[in-house]
């Protein structure tokens, strides 16, 4: 998201169930370290159902190298310490008539907290604003807290599908949900 568009947007603080405080905030250009430790502690097995890139150094310094792209929107959980606990974006084409792609990822020690929920809201929130007018997403069947998530943001399922081989996970079911933001 562009600099000027994110200054209508100033971090938040989002307290979870335990009473962990969080910040919410934009993804910087400067985060590629802090990304790096984020990826480096997402157990793999999580990456079955986030898979957008591999965590990679090299797919850190893209996301941060894109954190001021005009139709690209990633939201950062900063705990104490400045570390990244979890994140979410979403990308869009307005040349193109076809919904956003999105992704949500949150370390294991902080889910089961509401900060799906609380990275989910601040997203909406900014996508309601300066986002696509669709948001959409793919989850598997197997991940019933996402679509419980989902479901309750207020996602809708479109169709079931099967998402296709990515690494060394085989092909499964899953949902394309979209949502109207705007």
């Amino acid at each position: 998201m562009l600099a000027a568009d994110q200054t209508r947007f100033p971090p938040q603080t989002a307290t979870l169930r335990d009473w962990r405080t969080m910040t919410l905030r934009f993804l910087k250009t400067e985060d590629t370290e802090a990304l790096v430790d984020f990826y480096e502690s997402v157990e793999l097995a999580a990456y079955r159902f986030y898979s957008p890139a591999p965590p990679t150094r090299e797919s850190a310094a893209k996301k941060t190298a894109a954190a001021l792209a005009p139709n690209w929107v990633c939201i950062v959980a900063e705990a104490e310490g400045s570390a990244i606990v979890g994140y979410n974006w979403c990308k869009w084409n307005p040349a193109y008539d076809e919904p956003s792609i999105f992704g949500i990822c949150v370390r294991r020690d902080y889910r089961g907290n509401g900060l799906g929920k609380a990275l989910m809201t601040r997203l909406l929130d900014v996508a309601a604003e300066a986002g696509p007018e669709v948001m959409s997403l793919t989850v598997q069947m197997a991940n019933p807290r996402a679509v419980a998530l989902y479901t309750s943001m207020g996602f809708k399922i479109v169709r079931e599908q099967t998402r296709g081989r990515i690494g060394q996970f085989a092909p499964e079911p899953e949902y394309y949900m979209e949502r109207r933001v705007r």
